[in-house]
């Protein structure tokens, strides 16, 4: 299966938090942003990244972009300064760039044999607390050491947790399906035609009806998928018992 990195370093201390997800979109760099700065223990006070589209909506001359919504928003509840790189000048972040390169051929190599990416990603945070007691050339201290520097420097991690994932308001259909992400989960057969909310995490997705939560599916990643709930539609089954032959929930 084919993953994509996220990594975040400091490059003080060198040390380093990977974690890998199905693709690049808002919450999965919500979810990254979140991941390492439990794993560092604080915000750091500016970062450094390249132009990518979930983050950049326009480029202006120089370093002067217009962020994407859902990156103001985390920018706006941890309070760090967003840098952006020049145009094609990957050189201007080596230090995660050459990092990237580092933990693909030592992490990844050879290829994890995991069930699913939830074990691959706690095996990964395994391997960057492991990364901490090395000592890199040139530095008078070990990563972990140094880490506690850049932990004195940062800025403290809000209280009021930020939530995650992407929210849409939406209805039911009359299969009782709803559409989220070129995707379709079902919801109880009696929610059919109803107003929902969903929000969308990098490891699933939750549907609400009037602050009630009234379904919960792993998230899919592809096109066109549809993830059935054969329980969603036993009440239907009672009135239409038929249907258990040739109906796709139930197949």
């Amino acid at each position: 299966q084919k993953v994509v990195f996220f990594v975040m370093v400091l490059p003080h201390s060198d040390a380093v938090h990977v974690q890998v997800f199905p693709r690049i979109c808002t919450e999965v760099m919500w979810e990254g942003h979140i991941r390492a700065f439990r794993f560092f223990g604080g915000v750091p006070w500016r970062i450094t990244y390249d132009n990518d589209r979930t983050l950049v909506a326009r480029i202006f001359q120089a370093r002067q972009r217009k962020l994407t919504d859902g990156f103001l928003q985390l920018v706006s509840n941890f309070l760090f300064d967003p840098h952006f790189c020049l145009v094609r000048r990957a050189n201007e972040k080596g230090v995660v760039e050459s990092m990237v390169r580092y933990t693909r051929s030592n992490y990844m190599v050879p290829v994890p044999q995991v069930r699913d990416l939830e074990e691959l990603n706690e095996e990964l945070e395994i391997r960057c607390r492991e990364e901490l007691s090395r000592r890199v050339r040139g530095k008078k201290a070990t990563k972990k050491k140094l880490l506690l520097e850049d932990q004195a420097a940062f800025r403290p991690i809000p209280t009021d947790a930020f939530e995650a994932c992407r929210k849409l308001s939406t209805h039911s259909d009359s299969l009782s399906l709803v559409r989220f992400d070129r995707n379709q989960y079902s919801v109880p057969v009696h929610y059919a035609h109803h107003p929902v909310v969903i929000k969308g995490y990098t490891d699933r997705v939750e549907i609400s009806h009037l602050h009630r939560r009234i379904a919960t599916h792993k998230r899919l990643w592809g096109q066109q998928e549809v993830l059935f709930e054969p329980v969603h539609y036993l009440r239907l089954l009672e009135r239409k018992p038929g249907a258990l032959d040739h109906a796709r929930p139930l197949a």
